[in-house]
C-alpha cells in the first residue's frame, strides 16, 4: 500500500468564505497540494457560488444534500482502496499534546495522514482519526485501537464500497460510522494526542442549518436502538445535546501505545 498517495475531500454547505479562511488556509499552511483537494457541494446553485468564490483553484464536485448522505456519496465517488482524508470546512488549527499544553502540529501530512494509514495497516483497520476535544487534560500520548469515537471533522479512511458502512443519520453520523467501521473491521485507529480546533455548531451555514434538538435526539436514539451492544445515549449537561458513549460488550480490542 502506497501510504503517500491520498486524496482530500471537503464536504461544504453555504460556506464559501469560511472554507477559504479556515480549512483551505490550514491545508495551504501545511503545503498540501491543491490538486489533492476536492470540495463537495450540495447542488448546482452551490457549485456556481463556490466556483466564483474560489476562482477555479480547486476541484468542486456536486454531491447530494445533508451531511450523512454527502459523506456516503464522497466515499462512493472514489475507487475502492483509495486512501481518503475527509475534512470539515471550518478547521482553524491542528494541534498536538505536548506535556501540559497544546501546540500546533508541525507536519500534518507526515504526523497524521501518512502515520494514520501506516497505523491502519499495522492494526488491520480501515479508518483513523483524532481526539475529539481540544483539551490536553483528557488527551493521552497513545494510538488507541479499541472501539472509540472517530470525530468526522478530520479523519482518514481506506475506501470500501460496502453498503453496511453507509450512514443513515445526519446528526451523530460520525458515531454511527465509528460503530459500523468497528463491527466491520474489528478495530479503529485514533491518535489521542492530536486534535483539531474549530467552531463546532457556531459558524453560519453548514450542518446547523438543519440542526435542531429534536433532530439530534432522534438520530442519536436511532443509533442506540440500532447498535445497543456498542453504545449508550446520554444528555451532555453543558450543551443539552444527546450524545453517545461507545463500548463493546463482547470485549474491546487491545490498545497500542505509541510512547
Amino acid at each position: 500500500m502506497d501510504i503517500t498517495d491520498y486524496n482530500i475531500a471537503i464536504p461544504s454547505y453555504k460556506r464559501p468564505e469560511v472554507i477559504k479562511q479556515k480549512t483551505l488556509r490550514v491545508l495551504s499552511e501545511y503545503n498540501i497540494p491543491k490538486e489533492r483537494i476536492s470540495i463537495f457541494v450540495a447542488d448546482e446553485e452551490e457549485y456556481e457560488v463556490y466556483k466564483k468564490s474560489l476562482n477555479k483553484e480547486y476541484e468542486i464536485i456536486i454531491g447530494v444534500p445533508t451531511i450523512g448522505l454527502q459523506r456516503n456519496f464522497i466515499e462512493k465517488y472514489y475507487k475502492e482502496g483509495t486512501k481518503l482524508i475527509m475534512i470539515d470546512d471550518d478547521i482553524d488549527q491542528v494541534l498536538r499534546k505536548k506535556e501540559d499544553t497544546l501546540v500546533p502540529l508541525v507536519d500534518l501530512e507526515k504526523e497524521f495522514i501518512i502515520e494514520g494509514f501506516k497505523q491502519c495497516e499495522k492494526a488491520g483497520a480501515k479508518t483513523f482519526g483524532m481526539y475529539a476535544a481540544a483539551n490536553h487534560y483528557f488527551m493521552k500520548e497513545r494510538v488507541y485501537n479499541k472501539i472509540c469515537y472517530i470525530i468526522a471533522s478530520m479523519f482518514g479512511v481506506i475506501v470500501e464500497h460496502d453498503p453496511f458502512l453507509e450512514r443513515y443519520t445526519n446528526h451523530g453520523e460520525d458515531y454511527e460510522y465509528s460503530i459500523r467501521q468497528y463491527i466491520k473491521n474489528g478495530c479503529l485507529v485514533r491518535f489521542d494526542y492530536i486534535t483539531a480546533k474549530s467552531n463546532y455548531y457556531k459558524e453560519p451555514g453548514g450542518l446547523q442549518t438543519f440542526r435542531t434538538e429534536e433532530n439530534i435526539y432522534n438520530s442519536i436514539k436511532w443509533i442506540q436502538d440500532e447498535f445497543p451492544d456498542y453504545c449508550t445515549m446520554y444528555i451532555r449537561k453543558s450543551t443539552g445535546h444527546a450524545e453517545l458513549r461507545l463500548r463493546d460488550k463482547a470485549g474491546d480490542k487491545q490498545q497500542v501505545k505509541l510512547f
